[in-house]
Formats: structure tokens, C-alpha cells, sequence
């Protein structure tokens, strides 16, 4: 009568079990948005998400990859949710979106002393070498445009480097991931030139496989919204506003 009792016990929390969903979130390094600071995940992204998680009383595991890794994992498999990536018409279809989480201004940088001054975004297209970091939206615009000089990082880390050493022409990047790099390894703004030249502004989202009920999705968005609207503009920075946003998601160049 036990062991009958106890099978049917272990059999009912097994259907729970599976009856919960499942769901891995994903990250990539990215300071500021998500790095490891003595030994434990932070940044401003990985604090956002908490937030959320908090907001909706659940708690799923963060697992930190490559960015092409997670974003194929993401578009591949069930049950991932990928963060932070840039929204782009031409990801739309292969995702479910929550969001916008930030914004991001791209900058073309270039070594500290130039051999080839970038004055416009047609000259980039001219350079011996361009850095992007490996499948990010930089690598994805710049490779369906045609371009034959990409030179391809595993890290903003790994590319920046190679930009401070004069190895690379330019490397484009985000206003804040380049200022966090820099001052994470200890340099200062004239290790780099900044060329002026923007390569595209668009906004930073967590992007779920596309498998995931709409419900979930919902619920996210919710729960992102309410911690806004608890705390203003919640982990948003300052000069961030969510007002562009349906203007950047209209703006061809947005990646």
C-alpha cells in the first residue's frame, strides 16, 4: 500500500514537473550589460532581468555564451530566451521579442592615429580591415551589404584590442560597451579614434525562442513595464527614453 502510495506520488510530481515550463535565459559578455565581477554575473542587463524575474516570482537559469552560439541556440531550440540583442527587421520573424531593454548608438573607432581617416560611412567599405565581433547585428548588416574586409572576433575585448594595437582600420561599436571595455582594461579614450560616423542606433531587447507561448511573452512584457513604471525608467540610463522607439523600429538601418 506504501509503494503504491509512494508511485503514485513520485508519478504526480512528475507531471508537474513537465507541466512547467521550461526556459534558460542566455547572455553573452557584454559590459556594461553583462559581465562577471569577482566571480559572480552582473551588469546592467543581468540586473534588469532580475528585476523582472522578481516582478513575475520565478527564477530560471542565466547561462553565458558566445554571442553567435546563444543567438543560434536561441532561434534553434526551445525554450531560450536570449539577452540583450538588437532588434532588426530581419531578425523579426525567427524570434519573440521583450522589450526595449536599451538603447544603443554604434560608433565607427578607429586606431589611435589612423592610416586611413574614416570621413563618411562609404569609406568604411574601403578600408584593408574592418573588426565586427562574430555574428553579431554589426556582422550580419556589413556581410548582406556586401562588404569584403571584415576581420571577425569572438569578443568586443578580443576586437578592441586588436584596434588599440593598429592590427585593425575600424571596429564599430556601442557608445557605452566601448567606454565600460576601455575603463575594465584600464585605458583611457585616446587609445582609440572616434571617426564621428555613426553605423546605426536601435534598441536592445530580450529575445525568446520562437516556440514560446504568446502568454509568456505577455507576462514578461508586463512584468519589464512594471518595473519601468516602478522606478521610472527602471535599469534604463538616464539619457534612454522608450519615445524613439517605434521610430527606430521603422529605421531601415536600424540592425
Amino acid at each position: 500500500m506504501k509503494r503504491t502510495l509512494l508511485i503514485g506520488a513520485l508519478f504526480s510530481l512528475s507531471l508537474t514537473l513537465s507541466a512547467q515550463p521550461s526556459l534558460t535565459l542566455l547572455s553573452h559578455e557584454l559590459v556594461p550589460f553583462t559581465h562577471h565581477h569577482d566571480g559572480k554575473l552582473d551588469g546592467l542587463a543581468v540586473r534588469l532581468i532580475q528585476q523582472i524575474q522578481d516582478e513575475l516570482g520565478e527564477t530560471y537559469p542565466i547561462r553565458i555564451y558566445p554571442f553567435k552560439r546563444a543567438l543560434a541556440l536561441t532561434r534553434l531550440e526551445p525554450g531560450y530566451a536570449l539577452f540583450v540583442t538588437q532588434w532588426a527587421p530581419e531578425r523579426e520573424p525567427f524570434f519573440k521579442w521583450v522589450g526595449p531593454l536599451f538603447r544603443s548608438k554604434v560608433i565607427i573607432y578607429q586606431p589611435p592615429s589612423p592610416r586611413h581617416k574614416l570621413k563618411n560611412l562609404d569609406d568604411l567599405r574601403h578600408l584593408p580591415r574592418v573588426g565586427v565581433v562574430l555574428g553579431n547585428a554589426d556582422d550580419e548588416r556589413l556581410t548582406r551589404e556586401g562588404y569584403t574586409n571584415l576581420v571577425r572576433y569572438q569578443s568586443v575585448e578580443e576586437a578592441l584590442q586588436r584596434l588599440v594595437l593598429g592590427k585593425i582600420d575600424a571596429f564599430p561599436v556601442g557608445e557605452m560597451v566601448l567606454d565600460a571595455t576601455l575603463e575594465q582594461r584600464g585605458l583611457s579614450h585616446r587609445s582609440v579614434t572616434n571617426s564621428g560616423v555613426v553605423l546605426h542606433e536601435s534598441w536592445l531587447y530580450l529575445a525568446f525562442s520562437r516556440d514560446q507561448d504568446d502568454a509568456v511573452i505577455a507576462r514578461w512584457q508586463s512584468a519589464l513595464d512594471k518595473v519601468r513604471l516602478k522606478s521610472g525608467r527602471g535599469m534604463l540610463p538616464p539619457h534612454q527614453d522608450r519615445t524613439s522607439h517605434q521610430a527606430a523600429q521603422q529605421d531601415p538601418a536600424d540592425q
